[in-house]
Protein backbone atom coordinates (compact mmCIF):
# COMPACT_ATOMS: atom_id res chain seq x y z
CA UNK A 1 0.00 0.00 0.00
CA UNK A 2 2.87 2.40 0.84
CA UNK A 3 4.49 1.68 -2.52
CA UNK A 4 1.26 2.65 -4.30
CA UNK A 5 1.05 5.90 -2.30
CA UNK A 6 4.68 6.69 -3.12
CA UNK A 7 4.16 6.02 -6.81
CA UNK A 8 1.06 8.24 -6.84
CA UNK A 9 2.99 10.99 -5.06
CA UNK A 10 5.86 10.76 -7.55
CA UNK A 11 3.46 10.76 -10.50
CA UNK A 12 1.59 13.76 -9.09
CA UNK A 13 4.80 15.69 -8.49
CA UNK A 14 6.09 14.87 -11.98
CA UNK A 15 2.81 16.03 -13.50
CA UNK A 16 2.86 19.21 -11.47
CA UNK A 17 6.45 20.00 -12.45
CA UNK A 18 5.81 19.28 -16.13
CA UNK A 19 2.74 21.53 -16.04
CA UNK A 20 5.00 24.42 -15.06
CA UNK A 21 6.65 24.17 -18.48
CA UNK A 22 9.52 26.45 -19.35
CA UNK A 23 8.46 29.09 -16.85
CA UNK A 24 9.66 27.21 -13.81
CA UNK A 25 11.25 29.08 -10.96
CA UNK A 26 14.95 29.47 -11.54
CA UNK A 27 17.41 29.31 -8.72
CA UNK A 28 20.39 30.79 -10.59
CA UNK A 29 22.10 32.97 -7.96
CA UNK A 30 23.68 35.12 -10.70
CA UNK A 31 20.37 35.96 -12.37
CA UNK A 32 19.67 39.68 -12.45
CA UNK A 33 15.98 40.39 -11.95
CA UNK A 34 14.00 43.47 -12.89
CA UNK A 35 11.95 42.90 -9.74
CA UNK A 36 14.58 43.55 -7.09
CA UNK A 37 12.85 45.10 -4.11
CA UNK A 38 11.38 48.30 -2.78
CA UNK A 39 12.06 51.13 -0.35
CA UNK A 40 15.79 50.41 -0.12
CA UNK A 41 15.34 46.70 0.73
CA UNK A 42 16.31 44.17 -1.94
CA UNK A 43 15.26 40.56 -2.27
CA UNK A 44 18.23 38.20 -2.03
CA UNK A 45 20.27 40.50 0.23
CA UNK A 46 21.08 39.70 3.84
CA UNK A 47 18.92 41.27 6.54
CA UNK A 48 20.92 43.90 8.39
CA UNK A 49 21.85 43.75 12.06
CA UNK A 50 20.64 40.20 12.71
CA UNK A 51 22.42 37.73 15.01
CA UNK A 52 24.39 34.76 13.66
CA UNK A 53 22.61 31.42 13.33
CA UNK A 54 18.92 30.68 13.48
CA UNK A 55 16.47 33.34 14.53
CA UNK A 56 13.98 32.11 17.09
CA UNK A 57 10.66 33.31 15.64
CA UNK A 58 9.34 33.19 12.11
CA UNK A 59 8.32 36.84 12.04
CA UNK A 60 8.69 39.77 9.70
CA UNK A 61 11.07 42.59 10.62
CA UNK A 62 9.88 46.18 10.62
CA UNK A 63 11.84 48.89 8.83
CA UNK A 64 11.32 52.54 7.99
CA UNK A 65 12.46 53.68 4.56
CA UNK A 66 13.75 57.15 3.82
CA UNK A 67 11.66 58.64 2.41
CA UNK A 68 8.42 56.88 3.27
CA UNK A 69 5.62 56.46 0.71
CA UNK A 70 2.47 58.53 1.31
CA UNK A 71 0.17 55.49 0.91
CA UNK A 72 1.93 53.21 3.42
CA UNK A 73 2.24 53.15 7.21
CA UNK A 74 3.77 49.68 7.81
CA UNK A 75 6.92 48.29 6.17
CA UNK A 76 8.25 44.77 6.85
CA UNK A 77 10.58 42.22 5.30
CA UNK A 78 10.83 38.46 5.79
CA UNK A 79 14.09 36.51 5.92
CA UNK A 80 15.21 32.92 5.76
CA UNK A 81 15.78 31.76 9.36
CA UNK A 82 19.44 30.72 9.11
CA UNK A 83 21.04 32.48 6.15
CA UNK A 84 19.00 35.65 6.81
CA UNK A 85 18.30 36.19 3.12
CA UNK A 86 15.43 38.56 2.38
CA UNK A 87 12.70 36.74 0.45
CA UNK A 88 9.70 39.02 0.92
CA UNK A 89 8.83 42.66 1.45
CA UNK A 90 5.36 43.77 2.54
CA UNK A 91 3.94 47.24 2.95
CA UNK A 92 0.50 48.19 4.21
CA UNK A 93 -1.55 51.34 4.09
CA UNK A 94 -4.08 52.65 6.58
CA UNK A 95 -6.68 50.04 7.60
CA UNK A 96 -9.96 51.85 7.10
CA UNK A 97 -9.82 53.33 3.60
CA UNK A 98 -12.91 53.75 1.44
CA UNK A 99 -12.97 51.36 -1.51
CA UNK A 100 -12.82 54.14 -4.13
CA UNK A 101 -9.84 55.77 -2.43
CA UNK A 102 -8.00 52.45 -2.07
CA UNK A 103 -8.56 51.60 -5.73
CA UNK A 104 -7.21 55.02 -6.78
CA UNK A 105 -4.14 54.52 -4.58
CA UNK A 106 -3.69 51.04 -6.07
CA UNK A 107 -3.78 52.46 -9.61
CA UNK A 108 -1.18 55.10 -8.68
CA UNK A 109 1.05 52.43 -7.17
CA UNK A 110 0.70 50.20 -10.25
CA UNK A 111 1.83 53.09 -12.46
CA UNK A 112 4.79 53.82 -10.15
CA UNK A 113 5.76 50.14 -10.12
CA UNK A 114 5.57 49.78 -13.90
CA UNK A 115 7.61 52.98 -14.34
CA UNK A 116 10.29 51.73 -11.93
CA UNK A 117 10.57 48.39 -13.77
CA UNK A 118 10.99 49.94 -17.23
CA UNK A 119 10.35 47.52 -20.11
CA UNK A 120 7.89 44.94 -18.78
CA UNK A 121 7.24 43.09 -22.05
CA UNK A 122 8.94 39.93 -20.69
CA UNK A 123 6.94 40.02 -17.45
CA UNK A 124 3.52 38.48 -16.89
CA UNK A 125 0.82 40.84 -15.63
CA UNK A 126 -2.50 39.60 -14.22
CA UNK A 127 -5.41 41.36 -12.60
CA UNK A 128 -8.28 39.77 -10.74
CA UNK A 129 -10.72 41.88 -8.77
CA UNK A 130 -8.80 44.07 -6.33
CA UNK A 131 -5.52 42.19 -6.92
CA UNK A 132 -2.88 43.15 -9.49
CA UNK A 133 0.25 41.02 -9.96
CA UNK A 134 3.37 41.17 -12.10
CA UNK A 135 5.67 38.10 -12.26
CA UNK A 136 9.17 37.59 -13.57
CA UNK A 137 10.47 34.18 -14.68
CA UNK A 138 7.76 32.54 -12.57
CA UNK A 139 9.97 33.31 -9.57
CA UNK A 140 9.65 36.93 -8.46
CA UNK A 141 6.45 38.88 -8.16
CA UNK A 142 4.95 42.13 -7.03
CA UNK A 143 1.34 42.07 -5.84
CA UNK A 144 -0.66 45.23 -5.25
CA UNK A 145 -4.14 44.86 -3.85
CA UNK A 146 -6.87 46.41 -1.80
CA UNK A 147 -7.56 43.83 0.89
CA UNK A 148 -10.72 43.74 2.94
CA UNK A 149 -10.20 45.55 6.23
CA UNK A 150 -12.34 45.54 9.36
CA UNK A 151 -15.60 46.14 7.50
CA UNK A 152 -16.70 45.17 3.97
CA UNK A 153 -16.93 48.83 2.93
CA UNK A 154 -13.35 49.61 4.01
CA UNK A 155 -10.16 48.30 2.46
CA UNK A 156 -6.40 48.36 3.07
CA UNK A 157 -3.76 48.91 0.39
CA UNK A 158 -1.12 46.14 0.51
CA UNK A 159 1.96 45.69 -1.68
CA UNK A 160 4.08 42.52 -1.53
CA UNK A 161 7.38 41.64 -3.21
CA UNK A 162 8.24 37.94 -3.07
CA UNK A 163 10.76 35.42 -4.43
CA UNK A 164 9.49 31.84 -4.80
CA UNK A 165 12.89 30.09 -4.63
CA UNK A 166 13.93 32.03 -1.54
CA UNK A 167 10.54 31.35 0.08
CA UNK A 168 11.20 27.65 -0.51
CA UNK A 169 14.66 28.06 1.04
CA UNK A 170 13.03 29.64 4.11
CA UNK A 171 10.69 26.65 4.39
CA UNK A 172 13.63 24.22 4.10
CA UNK A 173 15.62 26.10 6.74
CA UNK A 174 12.65 26.14 9.14
CA UNK A 175 12.04 22.45 8.50
CA UNK A 176 15.71 21.62 9.19
CA UNK A 177 15.59 23.73 12.35
CA UNK A 178 12.54 21.84 13.61
CA UNK A 179 14.21 18.50 12.89
CA UNK A 180 17.37 19.63 14.70
CA UNK A 181 15.33 20.70 17.74
CA UNK A 182 13.56 17.33 17.78
CA UNK A 183 16.84 15.42 17.53
CA UNK A 184 18.47 17.31 20.40
CA UNK A 185 15.62 17.00 22.91
CA UNK A 186 16.61 15.07 26.04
Amino acid sequence: MNILKNLLAIASLTLLLSACGEQTATSDPNKVFKIQGAFGVNIGEQGRGLPEGYIIDNKAFDFTPQPTHPHFVIYTYSITPNTHTIYGIKTKGAREVAKESCMLQRQELIKETLASLGDTSALKVTEEGNKWKIREDNQREVTIECERSLTPEKLQLVMTYQDTSLSLLAYKEWNKRQKDITLFRP
